[in-house]
């Protein structure tokens, strides 16, 4: 990973994030905002999106910022750092939420009309393709995936799902953890 080049704001987001684990965990949504800012639009922090090699460099320097921390009474090291990035991550999506890179569907509450819901104003919102690939495309993978493991797929079934694998893989989702 030393071959990629981290911004310079990105890692000063980084170094005060990890300073601040010894007495505030507010630095977090900063790091993680900065960090989706920088992510090219990649849902990194998403299950099943690989992250881009940026965030998979810049998440091996949070951990090494974390482990050397030396706290007043003597301890050394964050004692869990992957709970730290699961809450970067909780923070990124939420961003991604409040910017728009991830659109949330709004369902209908339960006795409503859809009459009633048309003229209250609410806007239906769209998901992003993105999310929307990986949901869509992704099942349908999945499902291909099982089929095959049966033997069950026709040879242009198999062509289809090795396609399904490309699109999916063209948005940075590991296959591998698509179960």
């Amino acid at each position: 990973m030393s071959n990629i080049t981290i911004p310079a704001d990105l890692i000063a987001a980084r170094q005060v994030a990890v300073e601040s684990e010894q007495t505030n965990y507010g630095a977090r949504v900063a790091y993680a905002r900065a960090l989706v800012d920088n992510s090219g639009g990649v849902l990194w922090f998403t299950d099943g999106v690989k992250m881009p090699p940026l965030i998979e460099a810049e998440k091996e320097e949070y951990y090494k910022g974390l482990k050397a921390l030396k706290y007043p009474d003597g301890r050394v090291g964050y004692s869990n750092p992957s709970n730290a990035w699961r809450k970067v991550k909780e923070y990124a999506l939420a961003y991604a939420t409040e910017i728009g890179l991830i659109v949330v569907e709004k369902k209908p509450e339960a006795n409503k009309t859809e009459a009633d819901s048309a003229s209250s104003g609410n806007a239906r919102h769209t998901r992003s393709f993105s999310l929307r690939v990986l949901e869509e495309v992704g099942g349908a993978f999945k499902a291909g995936r099982r089929l095959e493991k049966e033997g069950a797929l026709t040879a242009k079934e198999q062509q289809c799902l090795a396609h399904l694998g490309s699109a999916l893989a063209a948005l940075g989702i590991d296959l591998s953890t698509l179960k």
